[in-house]
């Protein structure tokens, strides 16, 4: 009884200590909560102008988290999960958007994507950005680290959800979506060309119909036509073999790994029972 008392009382004491930046959360536009105090105020700056930067050109959410207080058994994914749901942020109805969040008591760095930012950062591109990253806080430059994670996500919005990526819960591995089929140029291009076709055909097809309207001019077809076949005969020219390739049993293959290739992304749903994506890593 006494260590469940001292349990909860330590986890009263992690929230409070993160509510003040809760509040300021709710009541402003503010995406940098430095609780650990590891920003100068020139380094938040920056980073406050590159978050905005990023919203302005992917029509998604950035939030950087930090706390140097000791959270007992929370884990950083589930703070991470639950600052971003309860204070809503998000710019569309999905809430799309990324948390970087920097635990300086368990010395981890976490990534928490929720809404359409979870089929841009697979797996893959996840630990990809986590390089960039982690170096960084090794170093003690936080700043560097926050900038680098949020250059990464950008870079992965910019490029487009891979193609084959799919969604899978982390708990049972079972697919969630299907794969992620990608134009390509070559195929935009001809579906641009082929709507062309069809609209040039469409105006033919109706300025034909008007062009002779309310005319009384008909054409004797059955008087004026005269064919008599003076010679028929059959020539060979060629065979043709049309090879359709096989499509491959499902379940087979799977898209590449890294920057341009497909894969998984890792699903779980948070304590607000909000479906999110990430992940993270050990300083």
């Amino acid at each position: 009884m006494k260590l469940a008392k001292r349990f909860l009382a330590l986890a009263a004491a992690v929230w409070l200590a993160l509510g003040a930046g809760w509040a300021m959360a709710a009541a402003t536009e503010e995406r940098v909560f430095d609780s650990a105090n590891l920003f100068s105020a020139t380094e938040a700056k920056t980073i406050r102008a590159a978050i905005a930067d990023f919203q302005k050109a992917a029509g998604m959410d950035f939030v950087v988290l930090t706390s140097s207080q000791s959270h007992g058994s929370t884990t950083t994914a589930q703070i991470a999960d639950d600052y971003y749901d309860q204070y809503g942020f998000g710019l569309d109805a999905e809430h799309s958007g990324a948390l970087y969040y920097i635990d300086m008591s368990a010395r981890e760095e976490y990534l928490s994507t929720t809404g359409a930012m979870i089929d841009y950062i697979t797996d893959s591109r996840l630990e990809s950005a986590l390089d960039a990253s982690n170096p960084n806080l090794k170093l003690g430059r936080y700043a560097d680290a926050a900038l680098a994670m949020l250059g990464k996500v950008r870079q992965y919005v910019q490029a487009g959800i891979p193609e084959g990526q799919y969604r899978y819960d982390v708990l049972t591995g079972q697919r969630l979506t299907a794969r992620h089929k990608a134009l390509t140029g070559t195929e935009m291009l001809v579906g641009g060309a082929l709507c062309l076709a069809v609209g040039l055909v469409f105006i033919g097809v109706v300025k034909g119909r008007y062009k002779l309207k309310g005319s009384t001019y008909r054409y004797q077809y059955a008087n004026n036509a005269d064919v008599q076949m003076t010679e028929s005969r059959d020539d060979y020219l060629r065979t043709t073999v049309t090879r359709t390739r096989k499509a491959p049993p499902p379940g087979a293959g799977g898209g590449g790994r890294g920057f341009g290739g497909g894969g998984g992304s890792g699903v779980h749903v948070g304590g607000g029972g909000v479906s999110h994506g990430g992940g993270g890593r050990g300083v």
